[in-house]
This record gives C-alpha cells, sequence and structure tokens, in this order.
C-alpha cells in the first residue's frame, strides 16, 4: 500500500510538471535556413510562376501599421495589388504593435506566394512602430564603439520585427558620414570613419541575421558626402575613384564579406564610377552589375531605395526609371509610383525583347530563396498571442 501510493505520487507529479512545461509557451527566435525542402520549394513555386507573377514578385508597396478596415478604399486597394497583380513585398511606414502584426497576417491571407514585408528600423522597431523600443540614432550608437551595443540593437530588432510578421528592415546605414552639410545622412550613419562604419555595421548586421532578421545594408555606393537629399534631387558625389574607393565603398566591401543578404541603392550621381548625365546609381548597369555583383561579388538582393523620390521621378517616368533599375541588376523595385503602370510595363518590356525573362527569373530566385531562407514557405503568419513577450520586454 505504501509503494502505491508513492508511485502514484510519483506518476501524479510528472504528470504535473509534463502539463505545466505543455502550458508554458516557448518562443523560438527564426532561424535564417536553406536546405533541401527549401531547394523544393523555391524550383516548384518558380517553375509554376507566369510572366505576370514573375514581375508582381519584383515590386515592393506601402502600407500602414494603423488599424483599417477591410472595406475600406486603402485597403481593398492593396488587396487588389496582392491578389490580381500578384506583388511580392510590402513596407510599413507607423503603426501600433497588435494593429501590425494583425495587418501584417490579414495581407499574407491574401497572398498565393508569401510576402517579403520589410521596414526602416534604422533605431530599430520602435522607429517606425508605436510601443516597440527605439533605440538612438545610428550615430549615437556609433559613440559608444561597442560592437557589443550594435550587436543587441540587431538581436531585439529582429526579436521584435519577426513578431510583427516583417521580415527585413532597411538598415543598417553604412555610408560615412563625411560631409557635414549632409542635409540627410548625418545622424543616421554610424560615423565618419570607414573601419568604425563597417565594424560596427557588421556587428548589427550579425545581430539581425543570427536572429531570424534580414539586413540591408545602405545606400549603395555611398551617400555620405553630399549637400543635398536624393528625396528632393539628384546629388552628384564629386569624389575621385581612389577617395570612393577608400571611403565610400570601404564598408560595403566589409558587410558583403560579413553575409550582408541585401543592399539598398542610392538615387546619386556618381560620374567617377559611371559619367553618363543625370544617372542615377540606381538605373546604371555600371554601378550595380559590374562593380556591385561582378567586382564586390554580391549576390544578395539589391532593392531600390524608394522610386518616388526626386532623385528618380524628376528625371524620369516611373515605367522607364522601372525598366532602366531592373536592366541594371535590380532585384526589387520599391515603391514605384503608378505600380499598375509598371507592372504592365515591365511585363510588355519582357515580351519586346528590351529584358529577357532569363533575367527576371534570376531576380525572382533570389527573392524566393530569401523567403524560403525566412521559413515562409513553412508559415507566414504569426502569433499575436506571443506579442507582449517579445515587444519591448525589459
Amino acid at each position: 500500500m505504501i509503494n502505491f501510493s508513492r508511485g502514484f505520487s510519483l506518476c501524479l507529479f510528472l504528470f504535473l510538471l509534463l502539463l505545466v512545461v505543455s502550458c508554458t509557451r516557448v518562443v523560438e527566435t527564426p532561424k535564417l535556413t536553406f536546405g533541401p525542402v527549401e531547394t523544393k520549394w523555391v524550383d516548384k513555386v518558380l517553375r509554376k510562376m507566369t510572366l505576370e507573377e514573375k514581375i508582381g514578385q519584383m515590386i515592393a508597396l506601402r502600407y500602414t501599421g494603423h488599424f483599417v478596415n477591410r472595406d475600406s478604399d486603402y485597403f481593398q486597394r492593396l488587396e487588389s495589388l496582392i491578389v490580381e497583380r500578384k506583388i511580392g513585398g510590402l513596407i510599413i511606414f507607423g503603426g501600433e504593435v497588435y494593429e501590425t502584426a494583425y495587418l501584417t497576417n490579414s495581407f499574407q491571407k491574401l497572398a498565393k506566394v508569401p510576402l517579403l514585408i520589410a521596414s526602416d528600423f534604422e533605431r530599430g522597431v520602435g522607429n517606425q512602430i508605436a510601443g516597440a523600443t527605439l533605440f538612438p540614432s545610428l550615430m549615437g550608437i556609433g559613440a559608444t564603439w561597442s560592437e557589443d551595443q550594435a550587436y543587441l540593437m540587431g538581436k531585439i530588432t529582429a526579436w521584435e520585427g519577426r513578431a510583427l510578421g516583417i521580415h527585413m528592415t532597411y538598415a543598417p546605414v553604412v555610408d560615412v558620414n563625411i560631409n557635414p552639410d549632409n542635409p540627410i545622412i548625418n545622424t543616421r550613419s554610424l560615423g565618419e570613419d570607414p573601419a568604425q562604419v563597417s565594424r560596427l555595421a557588421v556587428a548589427f548586421i550579425r545581430g539581425c541575421q543570427e536572429n531570424g532578421l534580414i539586413a540591408t545594408a545602405k545606400h549603395f555606393p555611398g551617400h555620405g558626402d553630399t549637400d543635398q537629399d536624393s528625396h528632393s534631387v539628384l546629388p552628384t558625389i564629386k569624389g575621385d575613384r581612389e577617395r570612393l574607393e577608400k571611403v565610400e565603398l570601404y564598408p560595403f566591401k566589409q558587410v558583403i564579406e560579413a553575409g550582408v543578404q541585401a543592399i539598398m541603392t542610392a538615387h546619386l550621381h556618381i560620374p567617377a564610377f559611371d559619367p553618363t548625365p543625370d544617372l542615377p546609381a540606381t538605373l546604371s548597369p555600371i554601378i550595380l552589375t559590374e562593380l556591385l555583383r561582378e567586382e564586390l561579388g554580391f549576390n544578395g538582393i539589391i532593392v531600390t531605395d524608394a522610386m518616388d523620390m526626386g532623385g528618380v521621378i524628376t528625371l524620369y517616368e516611373p515605367e522607364e526609371a522601372a525598366l532602366k533599375a531592373v536592366q541594371a541588376g535590380v532585384d526589387i523595385v520599391l515603391l514605384p509610383p503608378e505600380p499598375d503602370d509598371v507592372i504592365e510595363s515591365l511585363i510588355q518590356a519582357v515580351r519586346e525583347g528590351e529584358i529577357s525573362e532569363e533575367r527576371i527569373n534570376t531576380s525572382v530566385l533570389r527573392i524566393l530563396k530569401t523567403k524560403a531562407r525566412l521559413g515562409l514557405h513553412r508559415e507566414k503568419l504569426v502569433n499575436t498571442k506571443i506579442l507582449d513577450e517579445r515587444v519591448a520586454r525589459r
């Protein structure tokens, strides 16, 4: 009788222990992995895609993380672009924690192929999403001289971003801030020393990517030495090639070597690299294909800076700009004005031989591999019940 009681008590204890463990939510950090299962998914999806679907994958459009009703014109417009135009990505500007997670799930449910969702988290997720962690500017991080702090910033950004259904940050800024009159980079930069910028940028990128968030180094090939804002006009970088190699390109070389998975282009005219008048780096095959791809050996995603910025739209119509960007080597066209017209013009360009479908396939393959690496082929929705465990934790 005594042995039975002890045995029963032990069994009851083990049962209760298992019950507690099973009820305790283990929040795992997503990892960026790519193996045979991911390869099979990518090949299958790409093989079944129409030309229209492939072009759609290369377009990323804006949304807000503030609540909107599904019956609103705003939501229905995005729904149309996702369902009918098959756009491949979104970028979020502003919002709140729960609304953002709700909307990312809502838009993902509409997508045939999982959406790649990004944001400008230069100062952490709180840079865009109210209630999430907001860090000092990158210049503040630079002032610490601490790789540990830069890594931690990347890690927390990854934890919070992935919890909200966001997969990619358009950060870090790796522009070397050598012009005190720079109106747009300044405190967004990690500093004025190329080695310092590189060291801290690599740490931030590791923090992001080791915790499941794609990092994007920007703005290639370097926006630090301007006294104009590319949101308004097309600035010119006047340095010679030797200076550009030592200063502007140095951080990009380091982050490429460290494995950064995406790079954002700059709307800058850089005669030392490409003397073509009024041609932004974003639209230059010499800068994006010959320099970035071939000379520097970068094989990740190239995403444009916003195509509705003055550095492009004051000189080119949206359709022409998108075509030139793709011809130059871009994989993702970000925020093109008049997206329906841009998509149609790119489809027509392929049909008329201005761009080969093989060229389109190359970009779509990179995009699909990134989505698979993020695990979106397994699960594209986020669990809103764990947001309080992942966002703004002490």
